[in-house]
């Protein structure tokens, strides 16, 4: 068993980015990699078949995705986990066009999550199972993590100080990385959302969900979702 995390780009910008790709086995071991997102049909479409085929799940992954899951309620502008945890990209309850900020990246992640629940068939909270431990495609928000982890003193996440500390943290509760390596702040992202995932194997009582249930509507979009993230208790 894997457990995976992405921390996603944005799949129609002019020069796009390398969607880092952390990897934790059962005994905490960090290993790191790359995806690239596969290029867009003729029509600037992200094909769902091309996607699952980019990003690759064996049968006992759990992934865990710093990007958003699925589309807010109809009429809202953000969903509501995303305003809990106070995250800068927010999800509308249309599909957004590319081109303003986080259009891209909230588009490419909202398809992304369908492709992989529809094709992939992989089971999702809420609408596939009401438990963490039986759920294995998660959304996460480092940002948040971080601010519960480390709490106050916290520095900036690209800073050669931050990342030091982000490393730690996750070292302290159960994770080891590579001798003398730091990381790069999109590294700790994606470490930090494979930690979670592996959180809810090997101790499901330190994790919760965050927002309103993930939802189906009538068109078949995911609607709302809750993020996973470390319990009140757990830090």
């Amino acid at each position: 068993m894997r457990f995976i995390g992405w921390d996603l780009t944005d799949p129609y910008a002019r020069e796009r980015r390398m969607v880092d790709v952390a990897r934790v086995d059962l005994g905490g071991r960090v290993s790191f990699g790359c995806l690239r997102w596969p290029p867009l049909t003729a029509e600037g479409v992200l094909a769902p078949e091309a996607l699952v085929e980019t990003f690759p799940v064996a049968a006992d992954d759990v992934v865990v995705v710093d990007g958003p899951q699925a589309l807010a309620r109809p009429g809202a502008l953000v969903r509501e986990a995303e305003r809990r945890l106070r995250a800068p990209g927010r999800t509308p309850d249309v599909l957004p066009a590319p081109g303003r900020p986080f259009s891209g990246f909230v588009r490419g992640s909202v398809l992304l999550f369908a492709a992989l629940h529809a094709r992939a068939r992989l089971p999702m909270l809420d609408v596939d199972t009401p438990a963490v431990e039986h759920a294995r495609l998660f959304e996460a928000f480092p940002g948040a993590l971080w601010r519960r982890l480390v709490g106050r003193g916290l520095a900036k996440k690209d800073s050669r100080e931050g990342r030091a500390q982000r490393r730690q943290a996750l070292e302290t509760h159960g994770l080891s990385f590579p001798p003398g390596v730091l990381p790069t702040h999109d590294q700790l992202d994606a470490a930090g959302c494979a930690w979670l995932g592996w959180l809810t194997r090997t101790a499901p009582e330190r994790v919760t969900a965050v927002g309103d249930p993930l939802t189906v509507d009538a068109r078949g979009w995911l609607r709302e979702g809750r993020i996973l993230h470390l319990g009140l208790d757990a830090s």
